[in-house]
């Protein structure tokens, strides 16, 4: 099985960063998983239109080798941990995780799916680590162990 996380913004040295590579290394065991980190447009902060199109088009390059695709959007569908778990018997797998003004119409209609985790709105380095937790719940889910309670 494998899994890729593509994800706008820089990769981070920090205390997220350690919790990243925790629920990296618990996952390994279930399957091949990778975190691509897509280069946001920072420089174009003020124009938030073009940041998300030129952020959207780096996002569509990497995701056209993907047909299950998971974009998670404020706007999707909430979803369980256990419907979440079923999403892990796809292969290959894609979750997209957005720049900071989102993403374009042209990402979410090529999405294969949209879910979200919640309404509000997260820094990108904690939503990477929520992220994993739940590819790791979700595993553990589908293999019926002690973890999801």
């Amino acid at each position: 099985m494998g899994i890729m996380i593509l994800t706008v913004g820089k990769r981070q040295s920090d205390e997220l960063s350690a919790q990243t590579e925790e629920y990296l290394k618990r996952i390994s065991p279930f399957a091949v998983i990778k975190v691509k980190y897509i280069k946001d447009s920072g420089e174009l902060k003020d124009d938030r239109k073009s940041t998300m199109k030129q952020e959207s088009e780096r996002l569509l390059e990497e995701m056209s080798g993907y047909r299950n695709t998971v974009l998670l959007d404020r706007e999707g569908e909430s979803i369980s941990s256990e419907d979440f778990a079923g999403l892990l018997g796809t292969d290959p797998l894609c979750f997209i995780i957005g720049g900071s003004f989102g993403v374009d119409e042209r990402v979410k209609k090529s999405a294969w799916k949209k879910i979200s985790f919640s309404e509000m709105t997260f820094p990108h380095k904690l939503f990477r680590v929520m992220l994993l937790e739940q590819i790791y719940r979700g595993f553990t889910i589908r293999k019926k162990m002690r973890y999801h309670k």
